[in-house]
């Protein structure tokens, strides 16, 4: 293995990934550094995004079989973990044929090596006392689980995202500490495989990032299927094996059983393997790098961070975002480089209803002193919703205001909550990363009755009541 690249990548997760193969597919040389080979795909393909998305189909299908009784089938007793594992783990496998250091030093032509990698310069790091020196290098070394240390938790058969999907037998208590977007996926699929789930929220409310009243109507969904929830409530010890004491604002109980523990309190981020002091990279009172406004450390412009390491946006598509600012940067002269923005981020909470968010929040708009307005549309009345049976959604919606054409304001932001909420929200957000205003909708013409098509009813049902009286009178004037 020669010892010379245009450009060394340590961590093969989202961000390293995008990058390594981007420059590898414009003829670059490219090092790859891993600490794990069983790691290449990182959190999401590992311990992430896949094994739970799959483990949420899994449980979205029992949870149909036991919803169709009501038509006639029967449909008892509890999952069978190993074969819902098997599953999961067939999926991983079927992504990971074409993420492996083989696949990519095979078809990619990408050199990789595995070893856990320190900076030894500005522009040169080892791996296994091998020194390796590029003029760029992108550092992409992801998160892990924020680890609680609560007293008597080495009691406890307790999980993380890491290996919870190598758990050996359903529980049929599963607490869970955290009320985030990874902690209410896996309640809902461990309620639907057949544990009886209560989740524990320091905050007082669930879904910090999202809107109360959003909050609120996944809790309620939630507590429908049998989850149970304590907000404002914290473990203080466990114990024994099975006993949680809690402190907590919202119940008297003291204490809480249970038979495995799901840990989902947020991310950590570490950089203490690396020696960034090596490499002349600053870094703030946490230790983490800081960073210009083009993911590069303000103090060595030939290193940059990517996906969680950037320690911006800790989601795996945010990987992708940063991979298309840095491949952007590597190639554009300094005067017209393009600025890392989150203004057209979006994410996805996985629940059943399913929680998407794009853009601009209101706080920020307020923030901004941005003139806008906004749209509150129920599905009660949406003729798909209340054939599939989910009138409860809801459409929330955020546009700029526009004097000259109201009913053509620039699209901000917002929020939709209900079944493939994440699918029906695309359009919003094209619409939103293109400058588009809400007539691009408005006018659009929907195949009936697609799920989508309620964002043209609800600023079909907003714009018709607000049609001013002279308007109208020109408008009679005008037709006769």
């Amino acid at each position: 293995m020669k010892s010379k690249y245009d450009i060394i990548i340590i961590g093969a997760g989202a961000g390293g990934l995008g990058v390594a193969i981007g420059m590898a597919k414009f003829g670059f040389s490219v090092l790859l550094a891993e600490k794990d080979r069983n790691n290449f795909g990182g959190e999401c393909l590992n311990s992430g995004c896949i094994p739970s998305k799959a483990l949420l189909h899994v449980a979205g299908q029992i949870h149909g079989g036991r919803q169709a009784t009501a038509y006639g089938p029967s449909l008892t007793g509890t999952a069978d973990l190993s074969k819902v594992w098997a599953y999961v783990h067939r999926k991983q496998a079927a992504i990971r044929a074409h993420e492996s250091a083989e696949y990519l030093e095979r078809e990619e032509g990408i050199d990789t090596v595995i070893g856990t990698a320190k900076f030894t310069g500005p522009q040169s790091i080892a791996v296994n006392g091998q020194r390796f020196s590029a003029p760029r290098l992108l550092v992409a070394t992801g998160s892990k689980p924020r680890y609680l240390p609560i007293p008597g938790l080495e009691k406890v058969a307790y999980y993380t995202n890491e290996n919870l999907f190598h758990m050996p037998e359903l529980p049929g208590r599963l607490l869970v500490i955290g009320g985030g977007n990874i902690g209410l996926e896996m309640s809902q699929a461990f309620q639907r495989l057949g544990s009886q789930v209560t989740v524990l929220e320091r905050h007082d409310r669930i879904l910090a990032k999202e809107r109360p009243e959003v909050a609120a109507l996944v809790q309620q969904r939630l507590e429908g299927e049998g989850v149970r929830f304590l907000t404002q409530t914290s473990v203080a010890a466990f114990s024994d094996a099975h006993t949680a004491e809690l402190e907590s604002a919202q119940t008297e109980e003291k204490s809480l059983s249970f038979d495995a523990v799901l840990l989902a309190a947020g991310r950590e981020i570490k950089y203490d393997a690396l020696e960034l002091e090596a490499a002349k990279v600053k870094t703030d009172e946490r230790g983490w790098p800081l960073l210009d406004d083009f993911l590069r450390s303000q103090s060595n412009k030939r290193i940059a961070f990517a996906g969680d390491a950037a320690h911006n946006l800790l989601f795996s598509h945010a990987a992708e975002l940063h991979t298309t600012v840095l491949l952007t940067n590597y190639f554009t002269p300094s005067p017209f480089k393009k600025k890392f923005k989150t203004d057209h981020f979006s994410w996805v909470t996985f629940t059943d209803p399913e929680v998407a968010t794009f853009g601009l929040s209101e706080e920020e708009l307020k923030k901004r002193g941005k003139a806008y307005e906004k749209l509150d549309f129920s599905f009660e009345a949406d003729d798909r919703a209340v054939a599939a049976d989910y009138e409860y959604g809801r459409l929330i919606l955020f546009t700029a205001k526009n004097a000259l054409n109201p009913r053509n304001g620039k699209i901000l932001g917002g929020t939709i909550v209900a079944p493939q909420a994440g699918e029906m929200i695309q359009e919003l957000i094209m619409a939103r990363q293109q400058g588009l205003g809400v007539g691009a909708i408005f006018n659009k013409t929907y195949p009936y009755p697609t799920q989508s098509r309620v964002s043209k009813i609800a600023l079909v049902e907003k714009f018709s009541g607000s049609i001013a009286p002279w308007i109208k009178k020109l408008m009679r004037l005008l037709y006769h």
